[in-house]
C-alpha cells in the first residue's frame, strides 16, 4: 500500500521519479598532532586548499549563473568571501600554530562559526551554518584530495531524497532529471530550497526521519503544493497527479493572457500589483510576470549572507539597476530592516531576551545614523534613475518618522550641494507594522506620503503570539475583528488625507483577504512575482461593491472563526 507522509512546502509543483537517496559524504579529519618543524608545510597546505577552493567555486558560480538566477549564483560569492575573511584565516593558522594540522585546525574553526550561527535566533542565520560545514568540508577535502559528492552522473528523473543538501550539491541540480527534492532539515531559505525554486523543481522538508522510511530506486511523487509525499505509488495515484499536474500547466500557460492588462475590478477598480524582491537578481520574475511596480525591495539582503557592510557604491548600483529596469514605475526601497528573526553577526550587537519587542529597524537606525546615512546617500544618488519611493520600517510614532525624514532631506540636500543641481523630491511612506502606528495613522497620514501595511507583523503584535512560534500559532489570526478593525483604520486614514494605502506580506496573497481588503478600500498589494497573474485574475473575477458589503460585516464579528465563516459563506465556499 502507499505511504503519504507531509513535509514543508518549499517550492512547488508535481515531480515523479525513483528515489535517488544523497549521503552526505563523510570527510573526517584528522586529530593528528604536528611538530615544530611540520607548521610551514601544514599552513602551505591549507593555502592551496583555499586557492583550489577558489577555483571550485568560481567554476561552481559560473555554472550556476549560467543556468539559474544571478540569488542563486550570488549563494557562491558569499563562500568566496568567507575563504577571504581575514579572520577565519587567522583563526585556522593560528591553531596551525598551535600543533593542530591543517585538516583539524579547519574543523576547529568551522565549529566555533557553525555554533555561532546555529545560537542565533533568525531562521535565516541558522541556515548559514551550512554554507560553513560547506567550505570547511570542501578545504578539508581539497587537503587530503577527495573529491566531494557528486550529482551530476544522474541520468534519470529522480527525486533526491537526502538529510540535507549542502550549497556545492544544491548547484550540480539539474531539472532535467532531478524531478524533486526531499530534505531532512532546511526552511524556506536553505539554499537547496532557493536553487529548487530557480528551477521549477518540487520540493519537501522537515521530514526529520525521511531516510528510514526510503529505499533507493523505489518509485515517489512530490507534490510540492500540498507538501505530500506519497511512496509506492498506485497506477491510479499516478494518473490522478498527472491530471494534477497538466492542469497546473494549462492554467500557468492561460494566466500569460492577462500580461500587459490592468489590475482590475469586475465593477472597474484599479488596484496596482507591484512585486516584493530582494534585489536586481529577482527583476527578471518581476518582467515576466507583468508586475505594475515594486512594492517592497527587502534591501536587508545586501547586507545579509556577508562578513561586512555594503559599501555606498555597492549599494548604489543595487538600487540603480533596479530603477532603472523598472523605467517609471514606482519602486518602493525599505531601508534596512535587522533584528526579530534577520540578524547581522558581523555587528555584534548585544543579545536581546525578545529581539522583536528589541532594537530593530527603524530604532537600530536612528541609533547608528552612519549606517543609516550611507544608505540614504545610495538610495539620493540612485533616485536619478527611477521613480523611488523611501519607506521606513517598524515605524512606532511620529517622532521617528520625522527624524527619519529629516536624515533624508539633510542628505539630500548636501549630495544637491555636491553635484550642483535639485533632484526631484523622494516620496516617504512608512510600513504599518504596530499596533501603535495602527492607531494615529490618521495623524501620521498627515506627515507621510503613503502607507505600506506589514500585514505579518501586524498581526504579530496585535495579537501577542510570535508568528514563528508553533506553540501559539493558534492566536497567529489573520481573520481576527481586531487585525482587520485596524487594518480598515489605516485605509480610512490614508483616503481621508489623499494618501494611498498598500498591503504586503501573506494577506496580499491570500484570496479571502484581498476580497476583505478590496472592500476595505486598498490601492495596492505587494506580492511575490510568480503570484501577480493569478491574483489579477481573482481581482477581475469580483466586484468591489460586493467585497464592500462584506467587508463592513465582518468588522461586527466577535472572532476570527466567524469572520472566516462570512467569507466562505460570501464567495460560495462553503
Amino acid at each position: 500500500m502507499p505511504e503519504i507522509i507531509t513535509g514543508l512546502k518549499l517550492s512547488e509543483g508535481i515531480g515523479f521519479g525513483s528515489i535517488f537517496i544523497s549521503k552526505r559524504t563523510d570527510i573526517e579529519a584528522s586529530d593528528r598532532e604536528i611538530d615544530a618543524d611540520q607548521i610551514e608545510e601544514e599552513i602551505s597546505a591549507y593555502k592551496e586548499s583555499i586557492q583550489e577552493a577558489h577555483i571550485q567555486l568560481r567554476k561552481l558560480r559560473e555554472n550556476v549563473g549560467e543556468h539559474l538566477d544571478e540569488d542563486s549564483a550570488a549563494i557562491f560569492d558569499a563562500h568566496i568571501m568567507m575563504l577571504d575573511d581575514p579572520g577565519f584565516n587567522e583563526h585556522i593558522i593560528n591553531s596551525i600554530n598551535n600543533f593542530n594540522n591543517a585538516e583539524k585546525a579547519i574543523r576547529l574553526a568551522g565549529e566555533v562559526y557553525i555554533t555561532k550561527f546555529e545560537s542565533l535566533d533568525s531562521e535565516y542565520m541558522k541556515a548559514r551554518a551550512l554554507d560553513v560545514k560547506d567550505i570547511c568540508m570542501r578545504l578539508v577535502a581539497n587537503v587530503q584530495g577527495v573529491q566531494l559528492t557528486d550529482l551530476t552522473h544522474v541520468d534519470e528523473p529522480v527525486v533526491v531524497v537526502a538529510d540535507e543538501l549542502t550549497p556545492s550539491a544544491s548547484a550540480q541540480l539539474d531539472s532535467k532529471y532531478i524531478k524533486g527534492i526531499i530534505t531532512a532539515a532546511g526552511g524556506m531559505t536553505s539554499h537547496s530550497a532557493i536553487i529548487a525554486r530557480s528551477l521549477n523543481i518540487p520540493a519537501i522538508s522537515g521530514v526529520p526521519d525521511i531516510l528510514s522510511k526510503v529505499t533507493h530506486g523505489e518509485d515517489i511523487i512530490i507534490d510540492g503544493f500540498e507538501g505530500d509525499i506519497v511512496l509506492s505509488p498506485t497506477e491510479v495515484e499516478m494518473a490522478a497527479y498527472s491530471e494534477k499536474q497538466k492542469a497546473q500547466e494549462e492554467r500557468e500557460e492561460k494566466l500569460k493572457d492577462l500580461i500587459g492588462k490592468e489590475t482590475k475590478t469586475l465593477d472597474g477598480i484599479n488596484i496596482g500589483l507591484y512585486a516584493n524582491i530582494k534585489g536586481p537578481e529577482d527583476l527578471n520574475d518581476v518582467s515576466s510576470n507583468d508586475a505594475e511596480g515594486i512594492g517592497l525591495y527587502r534591501t536587508e539582503f545586501l547586507y545579509m549572507n556577508r562578513m561586512n557592510l555594503p559599501s555606498e557604491e555597492e549599494q548604489f548600483e543595487a538600487y540603480k539597476a533596479v530603477l532603472s529596469d523598472m523605467d517609471d514605475k514606482p519602486v518602493i526601497i525599505r531601508t534596512l530592516d535587522i533584528g526579530g528573526d534577520k540578524e547581522l553577526s558581523y555587528l555584534n550587537l548585544p543579545k536581546e531576551s525578545n529581539p522583536f519587542l528589541g532594537e530593530r529597524s527603524i530604532r537600530f537606525l536612528l541609533k547608528n545614523e552612519e549606517i543609516f546615512k550611507t544608505q540614504l546617500r545610495a538610495l539620493i544618488r540612485a533616485s536619478e534613475h527611477g521613480n523611488l519611493k523611501v519607506m521606513f520600517p517598524m515605524v512606532t510614532t511620529i517622532d521617528e518618522f520625522n527624524r527619519a525624514k529629516a536624515l533624508l532631506i539633510e542628505e539630500k540636500e548636501k549630495y544637491e550641494a555636491e553635484i550642483g543641481k535639485e533632484l526631484s523630491e523622494i516620496a516617504a511612506g512608512i510600513m504599518v507594522e504596530t499596533p501603535s502606528a495602527a492607531m494615529i495613522s490618521d495623524q501620521l497620514a498627515k506627515h507621510v506620503d503613503f502607507f505600506s501595511i506589514g500585514s505579518n507583523d501586524l498581526i504579530q503584535y496585535t495579537m501577542a503570539a510570535d508568528r514563528l512560534n508553533e506553540q501559539v500559532s493558534d492566536l497567529y489570526q489573520t481573520y481576527h475583528p481586531s487585525v482587520l478593525g485596524l487594518i480598515k483604520k489605516v485605509i480610512d486614514s490614508g483616503r481621508n488625507n489623499n494618501k494611498w494605502v498598500g498591503i504586503c506580506g501573506e494577506m496580499a496573497c491570500d484570496h479571502k483577504s484581498i476580497a476583505l481588503l478590496t472592500g476595505f478600500g486598498i490601492d495596492e498589494l505587494s506580492v511575490s512575482p510568480k503570484k501577480i497573474l493569478g491574483i489579477r485574475e481573482y481581482i477581475s473575477e469580483i466586484k468591489k461593491t460586493d467585497m464592500e458589503q462584506l467587508s463592513e460585516s465582518v468588522l461586527s464579528c466577535d472572532s476570527a472563526e466567524d469572520v472566516l465563516y462570512l467569507i466562505e459563506e460570501h464567495l460560495n465556499l462553503t
